[in-house]
Order: C-alpha cells, then sequence, then structure tokens
C-alpha cells in the first residue's frame, strides 16, 4: 500500500493538479457556464419552466385528461386577460389588433405598424401574459399530438410501437417533465463528460512515460517486485482518476443546484413535453444516476487505454498523438450515445449495458495483454 500512495503522489503532483484546475476553468468557462447562467434560456423558455412549475404544483406527477382540461381552463383565463390588456391599448385597437387572436395572427412583414406595435408588446414592454400564452399553447399543442410522440417522424418497430402505446394506455406518456429540463441536463452531462476524459488523460499520460525515460525499467525488471510495479502504478492511477472524477462531478452538481431543477427529480423522463422516450421508466434521478455511473465507466475505460499507450509510447509526442483519435471517437460517439441519449427508444435496449461492457472489456483485456509481456519482457 506505501508503494502505491508513493505512485499517487508522483500522478498527483501540485503541477498537475494546478494543470487540472486551469484547464477545467478555461473549459467551464467555454462549454458549460453558459448553461448554469441562462436557464432557462430566455423566453419564452423561462415562461415554459415556470408553468411547468405551476402544473407539478397543481396536477403532481402526471396530467390527465381532466387535469388537462382544466389546465385548457386556465389558458382561457389568461386569453381574456390578453385580450382585456389589448383592449386597454388605443393603438392596439387602432392598428386591428385588440384581441389576442388579432395580435397573434397578425401579418407583421406586410404591416410596419403592427410589426411596431407587436415589438413594443412583446420585448419593449414584455408583457408577461403574451409570453406565458406562447408557453401554455407548446404545451397543449405536445398534449394534443400524442401520435408524434416517440416516433418524431422515425418508423417505428413492433417492440418500440408496443412500448409508446405502454406509456400511452398507462397514463405515463404525460409526466410533467419539461424538454427544457432535460435538454439543459444533456448538454451539462455531455460537457462535463468531455472535460472528464480531458482530466484522465492529463493525470494518466506521464504514468509509465517517466520511469521508461530515466531508465527506471532496467533496475525495477531485475527482480520479480520490481514487475509489479507496473501493476501498482495502474492501481494508484485508478485511484487518482477516481478521485479526478469525483471532484469534478462534486463541483458540477454544486453548480447544477442552481438551475432549480431538483423540482423535476422524481419526474419521468419519458414524456410528450420531453421528446424522449425511454426503454424503462426512468425517474430524472435515476436517468442522472445513470449518466453518472457511465461517466465512471467511461473515465476508467480511458484510463486503461490512456494506460496502455503509456506503457507503449516511445515519447510524448507519439503518446499524445494516439490519444487524439481516441479522444475523438469517445466525444463523437460515446458521449452522445453513453451520457446524453442513453436508453433512448431509438437505441437498442440492450445498447447501454452491453455497450459499456463491452467498453470495459476491450480496454481491460488490452491492458492484460500488455501486462501478460511486461512480466516476461527481457530488458533492454
Amino acid at each position: 500500500m506505501r508503494i502505491i500512495w508513493n505512485e499517487l503522489k508522483k500522478i498527483l503532483t501540485l503541477k498537475v493538479m494546478l494543470l487540472l484546475v486551469l484547464v477545467s476553468a478555461i473549459f467551464y468557462q467555454l462549454f458549460i457556464v453558459f448553461d448554469f447562467e441562462y436557464f432557462p434560456n430566455g423566453r419564452p423558455a423561462g415562461d415554459t419552466f415556470k408553468v411547468g412549475e405551476e402544473m407539478m404544483a397543481k396536477y403532481g406527477q402526471f396530467m390527465d385528461e381532466k387535469e388537462f382540461k382544466d389546465f385548457k381552463k386556465v389558458y382561457e383565463q389568461r386569453l381574456g386577460d390578453a385580450t382585456e390588456y389589448l383592449q386597454s391599448q388605443p393603438e392596439m385597437e387602432a392598428a386591428g389588433m385588440g384581441s389576442y387572436e388579432e395580435f397573434k395572427n397578425a401579418d407583421l412583414d406586410q404591416d410596419q405598424k403592427k410589426s411596431e406595435l407587436h415589438s413594443k408588446v412583446m420585448f419593449e414592454d414584455g408583457v408577461d401574459v403574451m409570453w406565458e400564452l406562447q408557453a401554455r399553447e407548446y404545451l397543449i399543442d405536445l398534449y394534443e399530438q400524442p401520435e408524434w410522440f416517440g416516433s418524431y417522424g422515425r418508423e417505428l418497430t413492433g417492440e418500440q410501437s408496443d412500448r409508446v402505446e405502454v406509456l400511452r394506455s398507462s397514463g405515463n406518456a404525460y409526466s410533467i417533465f419539461l424538454h427544457d429540463v432535460f435538454e439543459n441536463y444533456k448538454n451539462l452531462s455531455g460537457n462535463l463528460s468531455i472535460l472528464i476524459l480531458i482530466s484522465v488523460m492529463i493525470v494518466v499520460t506521464p504514468l509509465y512515460m517517466a520511469d521508461r525515460r530515466n531508465k527506471m525499467t532496467l533496475l525495477q525488471y531485475t527482480a520479480k517486485m520490481g514487475r509489479t510495479l507496473f501493476l501498482k502504478k495502474l492501481a494508484a492511477a485508478f485511484i487518482a482518476v477516481i478521485t479526478v472524477i469525483t471532484v469534478q462531478l462534486a463541483v458540477f452538481f454544486y453548480l447544477y443546484k442552481g438551475n432549480d431543477t431538483a423540482q423535476f427529480l422524481d419526474k419521468k423522463v419519458s414524456s410528450v413535453f420531453s421528446f424522449f422516450v425511454s426503454w424503462w421508466d426512468l425517474t430524472f434521478l435515476q436517468y442522472i444516476l445513470l449518466t453518472v455511473l457511465s461517466m465512471y465507466i467511461m473515465g476508467i475505460t480511458v484510463l486503461l487505454l490512456v494506460a496502455f499507450i503509456s506503457s507503449a509510447a516511445p515519447n510524448y509526442m507519439t503518446n499524445i498523438g494516439l490519444q487524439i483519435p481516441l479522444a475523438a471517437i469517445f466525444i463523437a460517439i460515446g458521449i452522445e450515445y453513453l451520457i446524453k441519449d442513453l436508453t433512448s427508444l431509438h437505441l437498442p435496449k440492450p445498447f447501454l449495458p452491453a455497450s459499456l461492457g463491452l467498453l470495459l472489456a476491450t480496454s481491460g483485456l488490452i491492458f492484460l495483454l500488455k501486462w501478460s509481456k511486461e512480466r516476461v519482457a527481457d530488458i533492454q
């Protein structure tokens, strides 16, 4: 254990930790902070979020037909409020926009006056009821067009159609879970995953390079105990990587708490309001926990692959060069399907467990083959 602890201190040096902090700070500013600071992003997204909160407070987990009728009744009341506001503005009456329907359907391209008045109401004055009505209309349209649920323009297989039908008949399809909340988390988790992969590469890249460059392997490999250092370095790297990932996740969720989405944690992610169908009846919290598990597995996979590259590459230039296509594959394919879209109906049902299992098995096998050669390698 003392050897592993000493190797861990060699990995997580002050220089490496400062580099991790610097890279993380820059990455957050470039790719992550925006989704924290601007959520919900503008209008009517912010109004949809507020209406969603009202729906949860009033209807609970799901919205059934009776509750939907009540939701439409509230919409009609707000419609009356909007018309009352417009009629209180003489210039709106004079321009032929004295009712909400006239205001909504006004030809803004052909009538400059109407366009100016419309912009004044929506953007200069920012009349809340006008934006709220847009949000409510959007949610009503989603509820009333269930034929698009699950397919969204794609042809479904028999098994996929059965899954969609189960959600509809059970009422789970009408979970009060908003698309904007889901997209915000998927964007954030996708970018966080990239940062985690970069952090793992920073930590593991020099793992075996320094000893080989300093000719330490010539001394280590003269004894059986010295050869076990190859695995002990990996164990130290594993501890370092798990620590780094955990810290990254802790910082991320501390900041994510400010998005005020905790109220959606018990809501089912499969919903007409989220544009998403999962093979399993996952709540938002369960979905988040799955993404966290996936991040750890991907991090361990990258650890094993980068450790293999570090043990085989003759120099740092080759080491980094071999990691570039590895990073590109994980960013382009792995994060998209194993983090942002995991359990999606449009992926095969066994895709997630099979993919994660295959990643671990393949990377582990590659490293074990390398270790089997290191155990009997001649000293050169």
